[in-house]
């Protein structure tokens, strides 16, 4: 909100400002210097406001705005100023607040009446433009705005869908909310160009959803899945894949979806891809659901020590995993060992992590 308060005030200053240099250059005004003088002592309030009582920032610009348009329009008398009424609603529209929207439209229609003396025709064209306009931005408004409180919406209910597939299992309970913990931190120490933190968030946090669509006998089973078993656990991404298309997501989010579980070595699923071949979003989380999978107890096996998972990732650099992504989880592991210790109950290795932590001694095996 506060980018859109300086956009707000770059719009108003820099159209203002421009005017007054056409009037000092192209057409000059016999009353230029008073005119200057209180269109620039007119944002003084603002400012001072906003040292004294932050809170009313907007509305005091709001009404300095509607002070400075009501200036320009009442020393120039060339009809093109009027469009600065215009100026107003549009800056408050930045501000994302219905209250200050009305006070700035309502105080620009209301200065314009009260210092205009154009022809009635004039007049009354200018008013009823000036109404549409205003009643327009504001109905353009509340769509946008919609538009992204339901998306946003969307976003929670898919993210607590994903949370509901993990439920159904008490070994896989907060697995994907670690994931996205891991991949950004995969993203921060990696610095990515390619990249957008949200969107690879989001794609960590609902990359298992597809799993809604696997039978409670497979993802329940307390066992080593048969073949047939793992072959129905293996259309879990492109079951997950299809249900966040019908959300509406981008494509570097389907296809981070759709190719976790895909190998660098081209032995994975669902589709053999290879290398760079696989997308950066699914490398990422290659790693990332790796770890806390390892790390993770199983009705079937215990969990692995943070430190037996990093052997196993390194080991694995060219054939599970892209080889660059395993040198940024080098880099990475100490941070990310710090989520594992909150997840320390579900993980045999008790307080080793912040022993491995504290000393860096020994390898990490302080097990």
């Amino acid at each position: 909100m506060i980018r859109n308060i300086k956009l707000a005030q770059i719009f108003i200053v820099g159209s203002a400002f421009i005017q007054a240099l056409h009037h000092f250059f192209i057409e000059p005004l016999e009353s230029f210097y008073p005119f200057l003088f209180l269109f620039l002592i007119g944002f003084l309030p603002a400012w001072g406001i906003h040292r004294i009582q932050e809170q009313y920032t907007k509305l005091a610009f709001v009404l300095c705005s509607v002070y400075v348009v009501s200036i320009s329009y009442f020393f120039v008398t060339y009809p093109i100023v009027q469009a600065a009424y215009f100026f107003l609603p549009v800056s408050a529209l930045l501000l994302n607040d219905k209250r200050l929207y009305y006070v700035s439209s309502i105080g620009g229609l209301i200065s314009y009446l009260l210092l205009s003396n154009e022809p009635l025709k004039d007049y009354l064209a200018f008013i009823s433009i000036y109404v549409i306009f205003c009643s327009l931005l504001f109905m353009a408004q509340r769509i946008v705005y919609q538009s992204v409180a339901e998306k946003e919406a969307i976003q929670q209910g898919v993210k607590a869908f994903s949370l509901a597939v993990e439920a159904k299992d008490v070994y896989t309970q907060g697995h994907s909310k670690r994931v996205a913990l891991y991949a950004m931190i995969l993203a921060k120490h990696g610095q990515f160009k390619n990249i957008e933190w949200e969107e690879l968030e989001l794609t960590a946090l609902i990359h298992d959803i597809g799993k809604i669509s696997t039978p409670d006998a497979v993802l329940l089973k307390n066992g080593k899945l048969t073949q047939e078993e793992y072959e129905i656990m293996k259309k879990h991404p492109v079951d997950g894949m299809m249900l966040a298309k019908s959300f509406g997501y981008s494509d570097r989010v389907l296809t981070g979806i759709l190719h976790h579980h895909e190998r660098y070595d081209g032995l994975g699923y669902p589709h053999r891809l290879k290398g760079k071949d696989i997308p950066i979003y699914s490398r990422i989380l290659a790693v990332a659901d790796s770890f806390d999978a390892m790390t993770s107890n199983r009705a079937y096996r215990q969990g692995m020590t943070p430190w037996e998972a990093k052997k196993e990732i390194e080991n694995q650099s060219g054939k599970m995993y892209d080889p660059f992504i395993v040198e940024v989880f080098m880099r990475a592991y100490y941070d990310m060992l710090l989520i594992c210790e909150d997840h320390s109950e579900n993980i045999w290795m008790g307080n080793s992590s912040h022993k491995e932590i504290a000393s860096g001694l020994n390898g990490g095996k302080n097990s």
